[in-house]
């Protein structure tokens, strides 16, 4: 039976809490819960809760304790651990600086204190890895549309799953998009950040309110939604290549 918010809630504010300073003891810095977990758009037993875990040192006897102590509530309630230690965690801000954004801007610390504000991001390093996610996901979106050829019934079933599953990845571009354009706090609401973002871009109304806002099953066609949305990536892409010449700009945060 899937797991009440409350319930889930109180597992990871208070059950999962104890079982971190249990493994971890006092090498234990801070724990920190963010993502979809903090935003109206969670699920209960169906949407992961993203668990930010920091260390003074990452022995391999303290992570084996965790996964053996904790295996029973982290699957119950989809949590997925992330362990770093600080170094680790504000060293690799160059590399994940979309993700960290993220965790920036909406996180609640649960035990410890807030090492998100020693993140230093840059612009340059954001816009890189946008450019990187976007071409990615355009080439992903190419190999559905070869998917696409396949016969009807084996194709609107997997061309629907495939790209419901793509919906979580495009909204956290579309956050980093709006970041690039100086929108620091983004919409939280799927169809609200469609729409900022194609505002900001001057774009029209196109096929990621469908994405983003989880309603690919509304599209009439699925065949035509992956067209609509190759064309978009390819537009998105060009909006952040010609941004190249103004990503040297200092820290994002």
């Amino acid at each position: 039976m899937a797991s009440t918010r409350e319930k889930t809630t109180h597992a990871i504010e208070h059950d999962f809490i104890e079982i971190c300073r249990s493994a971890f003891g006092e090498s234990l810095e801070s724990v920190i819960v963010y993502g979809s977990f903090l935003r109206n758009t969670f699920r209960p037993g169906t949407s992961d809760v993203n668990v930010l875990i920091i260390v003074r040192r990452g022995h391999e006897p303290s992570l084996r304790e965790f996964g053996r102590s904790g295996r029973r509530l982290m699957r119950r309630h989809r949590v997925t651990p992330l362990v770093l230690t600080h170094q680790e965690f504000v060293g690799s801000a160059d590399v994940f600086p979309m993700e960290y954004l993220d965790i920036a801007q909406t996180h609640r610390v649960l035990h410890g204190p807030d090492v998100t504000t020693d993140l230093t991001i840059s612009r340059a390093n954001l816009r890189h890895e946008v450019e990187h996610q976007l071409r990615g996901n355009l080439m992903a979106l190419r190999q559905l549309a070869i998917a696409a050829g396949r016969p009807r019934p084996f194709r609107k079933l997997l061309l629907r799953r495939r790209l419901e599953e793509w919906s979580g990845s495009v909204s956290a571009i579309l956050r980093a998009l709006l970041r690039l354009h100086g929108v620091e706090t983004t919409p939280e609401v799927p169809e609200e950040l469609v729409e900022r973002v194609n505002r900001e871009l001057g774009l029209e109304a196109g096929p990621l309110l469908h994405l983003a806002g989880g309603r690919v099953a509304e599209y009439h066609d699925s065949v035509a939604l992956v067209d609509a949305l190759l064309e978009r990536l390819a537009r998105l892409v060009e909006v952040v290549d010609a941004d190249s010449g103004a990503a040297h700009g200092g820290p994002t945060s």
